[in-house]
């Protein structure tokens, strides 16, 4: 039995792999042609749109769409779904509602108002994606997931390329990703749609104030840490942009991104496959502790080879393979790869306090997270001088003071599953 039950993790793991893989596999082949078709400016001009989606997208669920694997019954979970999206709509209103005052006092132009109704759709269909990809977990759909992140990566990139060719610039990038969210949602919508069928009979407002009460940390704790993590992205990405230029944050930005591929590729298919099964013991009353080792075994397996040969030959590297105007990308690079190895370490099983419901404590870790960033990412700058140089020692001091909280991070994780594996003895 456990051996079929460890066949069935692996192949829900390759099944999610693969399509995540195929979807990196497209943006990867792109990249060299749209990273020539840019400049960092309008890459900064993209990172911050997809800052500012993060974190609307976080609150308008309130975080209930991680609680939908877990309810015992369908209907159950249907209720945090349609719950989810009801407070979604209200958020998009209060948001499309706050721009259009702020618009009418501020004399914006034309392009922000197009760039703040692009955010408030794209919010939309990332909250539709977000809800049905753990919808989708819970049914053990994971070839959903993965023709979502396929569609997404081969019409968003397909689209940048052409508005590249065709010189839309900042508006182009953004409008293209706007699209991909469109196509990567539809498969989810479908199937929301054939679940309102399902459950058009199953309304139940005392329910609905039970399974509130049940998962209330998720809005209480998981939602602020979460809105913690995203609107520190949002708050740097004004900071940088504000002390050292559009340029230094679209190189940043980049660099980032291209790191965060292995987390996306591998890391984050693992992860989801981790919390289904984390979340089968958890129910079953079984350790997880086994399952955690197993985990970071093969992540460590995985990752410390390329990180090391990001470390010493990042510059040229992305220099080679994206044009000499990413060079400054790829110094970053190098000294982002100590932080990405532990954070691609760590992030799989990053949902696992929820499980255990240790959220708060990984709360006050990610508070004081972004303690750290925000005091080196907004103080210091007022005592230097805002150069290119300055910009790296920075990042060096802030790389360095990330990696010891995620090695501190680990160690808390590996604690708090050893406890749990002792209460259910």
């Amino acid at each position: 039995m456990q051996k079929i039950k460890e066949h069935d993790f692996i192949k829900s793991v390759a099944v999610l792999m693969t399509g995540t893989l195929v979807a990196q596999i497209v943006s990867y082949a792109v990249s060299p042609i749209i990273s020539r078709l840019y400049d960092p400016a309008a890459m900064s001009d993209l990172n911050l749109f997809m800052r500012v989606i993060g974190f609307i997208s976080a609150l308008a669920t309130a975080r209930f769409e991680l609680s939908l694997p877990l309810p015992k019954q369908d209907s159950h979970s249907y209720l945090l779904f349609r719950l989810s999206l009801r407070i979604t709509v209200i958020t998009l209103l209060v948001c499309a509602v706050g721009g259009l005052i702020y618009s009418f006092f501020a004399a914006t132009t034309g392009y922000y108002f197009v760039f703040g109704t692009l955010v408030l759709l794209s919010t939309f269909f990332v909250v539709f994606i977000n809800l049905g990809t753990n919808w989708s977990i819970r049914k053990g759909k994971f070839s959903t997931i993965s023709y979502s992140r396929i569609s997404n990566s081969i019409v968003s990139n397909a689209l940048r390329i052409g508005f590249g060719y065709i010189g839309w610039g900042s508006f182009g990038i953004i409008l293209a990703t706007f699209i991909g969210y469109v196509a990567s949602s539809l498969g989810f919508i479908k199937n929301y749609l054939e679940n309102r069928t399902i459950y058009s009979n199953y309304k139940s407002r005392h329910k609905t104030i039970v399974l509130v009460t049940e998962y209330k940390d998720f809005p209480s704790v998981s939602l602020p840490h979460v809105l913690v993590d995203v609107g520190r992205d949002l708050i740097i990405a004004f900071l940088v942009i504000l002390y050292f230029g559009k340029t230094i944050f679209g190189s940043y930005s980049f660099s980032l991104v291209m790191l965060n591929v292995p987390v996306a590729i591998i890391g984050q298919a693992i992860g989801q496959v981790f919390f289904k099964k984390c979340s089968d013991l958890v129910k079953d009353k079984k350790e997880v502790i086994s399952l955690i080792t197993s985990t970071m075994k093969m992540l460590f397996a995985i990752s410390i080879v390329p990180f090391t040969l990001l470390f010493f030959y990042g510059e040229p590297i992305f220099t080679f393979v994206f044009g000499k105007k990413w060079s400054e990308a790829g110094y970053y690079s190098e000294i982002l790869a100590i932080y990405m190895f532990f954070n691609f370490m760590i992030s799989p099983i990053s949902n696992l306090p929820i499980i255990l419901k240790r959220q708060k404590t990984y709360f006050f870790i990610g508070l004081t997270n972004t303690l750290i960033q925000l005091v080196f990412f907004g103080l210091l700058p007022l005592f230097v001088l805002k150069t290119d140089i300055n910009f790296v020692k920075l990042l060096w001091i802030v790389t360095i003071a990330q990696s010891l909280i995620m090695v501190y991070t680990y160690f808390i994780f590996v604690r708090y599953a050893k406890l749990s594996g002792m209460e259910k003895e």
